[in-house]
């Protein structure tokens, strides 16, 4: 940025400073006193610990924000109590629901962040370019990958934000437990580490057994002779984990759903691929991205390092890419049905008469 746009910048942060009295507050006598009052960097002690922390933020690359969403797109950090520190457990579950309000309290703030952050955000894009239901796949020209992964995910959380808000209501201290029930009500902000963890492990063990079944009855995977769209597209959806544990028990997918869930999947995918490439590849991904966009083409992550996910990320984005739209889902569809283990080594693989 050159000297003459810095200017007004300078003076615009000057201005407001005085106007809400910071400068004001910073000078008074009981805050200069209390200022000096605080440790110097030199009389901290860090434990070693924290003293790798800092070393690491210091070595840590600056993040690719054209890549990876803002941070409160993802969960907030969150301070578990120390069973130790409570003579009865009744305190100590008291403080830990305690804990976790306040969790969710962050995570739901940011929430609502992320929604005025979109909305700044199609303010600036052109009427022709916006999103749309018509053209689900489109991703506008303004938009970085950062951008399309925060419309989709302000999508799916201001879905589920009413129902989690009256949860929270309801269920106060009890949150924590009661989200264990109802993990589908939850924003992706609003997720704790415990019910990550859980979400990882179902969604893993869930695509074993799907897969053992459609195996079953498709050998030969998008190939087989004979195969509908109707048990691929059913297969596609518990594997990935989008219908819910109800209908997981019944052993049923009502119809319907993969319009609702399968279909703007898909499209998402079509976009974050395209993207992905385009600002710079998966290199750039930090870790907690990296292994939501694995997760979210049926790649598995439990035990996983980051290059083994870097590895099996890289290979969806080589055998899928195409200039042609419906070959590239074709491309997809032999992905999407097939092991990640046995997928194809190289792109010149065989391709359905249709797709998903």
């Amino acid at each position: 940025m050159n000297s003459s746009a810095i200017t007004p910048l300078q003076n615009c942060v000057h201005n407001s400073s005085r106007l809400l009295g910071v400068r004001a507050f910073a000078n008074a006598p009981a805050v200069r006193n209390r200022i000096k009052q605080l440790p110097s960097s030199s009389q901290v002690r860090y434990s070693s610990h924290d003293a790798r922390s800092r070393r690491a933020q210091l070595t840590k690359k600056p993040e690719n924000t054209k890549l990876n969403p803002p941070a409160q797109c993802r969960p907030p950090p969150i301070n578990i109590p120390i069973r130790e520190a409570y003579d009865q457990a009744i305190q100590y579950y008291i403080a830990l629901g305690k804990a976790y309000l306040y969790f969710f309290k962050d995570g739901f703030k940011n929430v609502l962040a992320n929604r005025r952050l979109l909305a700044d955000r199609l303010k600036s894009t052109p009427k022709e370019d916006l999103p749309s239901v018509f053209k689900p796949h489109h991703v506008p020209r303004t938009f970085s990958r950062a951008d399309w992964v925060l419309f989709w995910r302000v999508r799916h959380d201001m879905i589920r934000l009413p129902a989690f808000g009256l949860l929270l209501l309801i269920a106060g201290e009890m949150s924590p437990f009661v989200i264990l029930v109802l993990s589908g009500l939850v924003p992706i902000p609003c997720r704790p580490p415990m019910l990550t963890s859980r979400h990882l492990e179902k969604a893993e063990a869930r695509r074993k057994l799907a897969f053992e079944q459609f195996e079953a009855k498709a050998p030969a995977g998008a190939l087989t002779v004979g195969l509908s769209k109707h048990t691929a597209r059913n297969h596609v959806l518990r594997s990935l984990y989008l219908s819910g544990a109800p209908w997981e028990h019944l052993q049923f997918i009502p119809p319907g759903m993969w319009l609702a869930k399968g279909h703007w999947r898909l499209a998402f995918l079509e976009g974050d691929d395209k993207k992905l490439i385009e600002n710079g590849g998966i290199t750039g991904l930090i870790k907690e991205e990296l292994r939501i966009a694995c997760m979210e083409r049926g790649i598995n992550v439990l035990g996983k390092s980051d290059s083994d996910m870097k590895a099996a990320l890289g290979d969806w984005l080589r055998l899928t890419a195409d200039e042609d739209i419906n070959e590239r889902r074709k491309r997809m569809t032999v992905l999407l049905l097939t092991r990640q283990r046995n997928w194809p080594q190289t792109r010149n693989f065989a391709l359905p008469s249709w797709h998903l």
